[in-house]
């Protein structure tokens, strides 16, 4: 064979997806054939009806909604669309599409499905559809594949929140989040009017990451849509998608006197009771501390403080990466617990060592003596959120080589009354407001908590804060973030 034949028969080859619908349309064929050969086989139905059914027949088809008009049109790819797709003027007329009117497209043979918002423009060949390489992509069509397009009818969905989910293409999920921290404008540029739905997934070829809408309030279920419009959002999330990323974290609560209040209703608490016992059940201390929980009783809140950061614990020494955990109490002071480790060394935090269950129980012990020992009525946020910067900074100098990002998570009850360099706001914001590796979530309990004081610590540190009503959505909350490093990025 010459090289030109060789030249020619690759080039007609066809690609890998195209082959699979090839596939799916014989299939299809044959599958039509079949269904015919039975029809014919069936016996013929009396053709005589009662009058009175042909005449209802009749009065029901004025009545029967009119088919949506289509098109069959083959997909194009064009850089710098932001979103929208371009289809001819006289096409978009046919299916009185217009601009910023949301069309879908579909592969008949695949079911592939998309939206978007549509451009007509005189320009673009009559019988394409153009749209983003990676729109495409995202979807699972391929250039030259014929799909079937029509106007959307139905009604977006006002979304009042979204989290979006990160999946790198390349490198690690910290380095992907990061990267997303870094040039959020870009990221907003980029997501800004694109047509959401459920499972919506499209790679941000500049970042060499895969977005994908992880969740949205409302929820967003079969094929209704959403416009992601940022000058409409305050602020949006995001989370690595379905990848366990490894981080620190440092629980600062509040023991001030206040935290005796015996106003904590315990609700909906057994799952978390089971998973504290993987503690170690025998243990007195932990045996005589679940004890005191009974459904629709109430408690004081340091003892629902302590049962969160058992159980954020549990689950944190659960995940098996290594991950370090700081507990540091406050009232009048911030004091970090020491804790014994293998090989007699003393360390103001705790560190899963080949013996993880022995030191989990210790740790445990620990927190129940310590929160058990409310003095103080002062509240001095502002130097625990100074510990834990100093906390991060240890860690940072002991394993520079194995840098984790950190998450720290403020429980108070009451008023920040006391601080040596400036109010926790002002703390927040002057440690913690550029660091890109730190997020700092602030949780309330109890009536007398400083919602708006809380909200804006949360918001310098691009967390969340969260009001707890009773134990068991403490709790809850509390093993979400043990699980995640969500990070909240504000629109700007």
């Amino acid at each position: 064979m010459s090289e030109k034949d060789e030249e020619t028969k690759n080039s007609e080859e066809p690609s890998e997806k195209k082959v699979k619908r090839l596939e799916k349309l014989e299939k299809k064929e044959e599958e039509k054939v079949e269904a015919e050969q039975v029809k014919e086989e069936e016996p013929e139905e009396e053709l005589e009806k009662p009058a009175e059914e042909e005449v209802a027949a009749v009065e029901e088809e004025p009545g029967e909604k009119a088919e949506q008009p289509e098109l069959k049109l083959k997909v194009a790819t064009q850089e710098g669309l932001s979103g929208y797709v371009l289809i001819n003027e006289g096409e978009a007329e046919k299916i009185k599409a217009m601009e910023g009117s949301v069309v879908e497209f579909e592969d008949p043979l695949s079911g592939t499905w998309g939206v978007a918002l549509a451009r007509p423009d005189i320009d673009t060949p009559v019988g394409e559809i153009v749209m983003e390489p990676s729109l495409c992509e995202s979807v699972g069509l391929d250039e030259d594949f014929e799909v079937t397009v029509r106007k959307f009818t139905g009604k977006p969905q006002k979304l009042y929140k979204i989290v979006f989910g990160i999946e790198p293409l390349t490198g690690s999920s910290e380095a992907a989040i990061e990267a997303v921290v870094e040039d959020k404008d870009k990221f907003q540029e980029f997501m800004n009017h694109r047509v959401v739905f459920k499972d919506w997934v499209l790679k941000w070829p500049e970042k060499e990451i895969n977005v994908h809408i992880s969740s949205t309030e409302p929820s967003l279920s079969g094929r209704q849509i959403g416009v992601i419009n940022f000058s409409e959002l305050k602020d949006y999330e995001i989370k690595p998608w379905r990848a366990a990323v490894p981080f620190n974290a440092i629980l600062l609560i509040d023991v001030s006197r206040s935290m005796l209040t015996e106003d904590m209703t315990v609700k909906n608490i057994a799952p978390a009771v089971e998973a504290i016992k993987t503690l170690g059940a025998e243990i007195p201390e932990l045996k005589e501390f679940l004890e005191q929980f009974k459904e629709g009783e109430k408690v004081k809140r340091v003892s629902g403080a302590v049962f969160a950061a058992l159980l954020y614990l549990v689950e944190k020494v659960g995940r098996g990466y290594g991950e370090k955990i700081a507990v540091i109490t406050y009232s009048e002071t911030a004091d970090p617990l020491t804790f014994l480790m293998t090989g007699g060394k003393k360390l103001p935090y705790f560190h899963p060592g080949k013996s993880k269950m022995s030191g989990v129980s210790q740790l445990g012990r620990l927190i129940i003596d310590r929160l058990n020992k409310v003095s103080s009525s002062h509240t001095n946020m502002s130097e625990a959120l100074i510990e834990a910067i100093n906390m991060i900074k240890l860690w940072e100098k002991e394993e520079p080589q194995d840098k984790k990002p950190s998450m720290v998570v403020l429980l108070s009850d009451g008023f920040p009354d006391l601080w040596e360099e400036g109010p926790p706001v002002e703390i927040a914001h002057k440690y913690y407001a550029d660091r890109k590796d730190t997020v700092i979530f602030t949780v309330g309990i109890g009536s007398e908590v400083q919602e708006r004081i809380m909200e804006a610590i949360a918001n310098a540190g691009r967390g969340v804060f969260f009001k707890a009503e009773d134990l068991g959505q403490l709790l809850n909350w509390y093993q979400k973030l043990a699980r995640d490093l969500i990070i909240r990025l504000e629109v700007e």
